[in-house]
């Protein structure tokens, strides 16, 4: 009988081509990365190099998504040669989400936009506008690369970088950013593609990202008001879309992925998670998700992505 590590290395070489199974087989060869002792990163990262060229691109979240399903239903201690699945309990999310959520947005009811700046540790007065995207930027070192673009955009630049094109042209046309830094270097993606603005090539794990986009806009400024009045999370930006969701940068500052999806995509966006509970969007879990750039216009709605709070100072824990 094999051991267990072959029996692993043998299941990631049966991974079949994106459409033609890969995902359901995702879930068992995970289920023999654990039972052989692995880190879910080092499952994730070998999954990622054994998925072979197919119809689509498989993301990263998919990948985590099965192997977070069977943490939870391997029991410790199984062998590949002895498996026996955890018996499945009623998830007991970490707080009561609903309740929660109510209270907070009870305790913030009436608070704007006006409320959230006067929170504010830097007070800015401007009109909206590209000053917004300026300040912004300075959370970050001037030689700290980000992406800033659209949705389909690959380019990277230093801080400096964008800043001066931001100054000189007085105008942030660009929507969206990746709060997170990145290494300025191309990661393979799959499919013999490689991108400067994966979850691969994130080198600073600093902000998770969080937004309720099916909360009423008027409930999404009361419970933030409560949060940081409260001093119950450590935001570092909180900002209005010009759509229908407020987007909050939480500070997290984690030493790496392996710390990230700990954090962040099991603690926070996981299941039974915090931000779960309380109903956020779980698509933000990874650490390469795209936030709005605050300082652009929204032609197609005729509005400002807008700044509401910034505060560059961890807070003490």
């Amino acid at each position: 009988m094999n051991s267990t590590g072959e029996r692993y290395q043998a299941a990631l070489h049966r991974i079949p081509a994106p459409g033609a199974g890969c995902h359901a087989a995702l879930l068992g060869v995970a289920n023999v990365g654990i039972m052989a002792g692995l880190s879910d990163t080092e499952i994730l990262a070998d999954i990622r190099a054994s998925i072979p060229p197919g119809t689509r691109q498989v993301p990263d979240r998919e990948i985590m998504d099965a192997i977070t399903k069977a943490r939870r239903e391997v029991t410790p201690g199984a062998t590949a040669t002895g498996y026996r699945p955890a018996r499945r309990q009623v998830a007991r999310p970490i707080i009561d989400g609903q309740a929660t959520r109510t209270k907070l947005i009870r305790t913030g009811d009436g608070a704007g936009p006006a409320d959230i700046s006067e929170l504010s540790p830097i007070r800015f007065d401007h009109a909206p506008g590209y000053r917004d995207a300026l300040m912004v930027l300075s959370l970050y070192d001037a030689a700290e690369h980000v992406y800033v673009g659209d949705q389909y955009g690959r380019e990277v630049k230093p801080v400096s970088a964008w800043r001066g094109m931001i100054e000189g042209r007085q105008a942030a046309p660009w929507p969206n950013i990746m709060p997170n830094p990145v290494d300025g270097q191309a990661h393979e993606i799959g499919d013999g593609k490689r991108s400067f603005r994966c979850d691969a090539a994130v080198c600073a794990f600093r902000y998770a990202v969080v937004e309720f986009d099916t909360l009423p806009k008027p409930e999404q400024f009361a419970f933030w008001y409560s949060i940081i009045h409260g001093g119950l999370l450590d935001v570092a930006v909180l900002l209005d879309s010009g759509g229908k969701s407020l987007h909050a940068w939480v500070r997290v500052n984690l030493a790496d992925r392996a710390a990230w999806d700990v954090e962040v995509g099991t603690r926070f966006y996981g299941p039974d998670g915090v931000f779960t509970a309380l109903g956020a969007d779980r698509a933000c879990r990874n650490p390469s998700r795209l936030s709005r750039l605050p300082g652009h216009y929204r032609a197609e709605k005729a509005k400002w992505q807008t700044l509401l709070y910034v505060n560059p100072t961890e807070a003490r824990r």
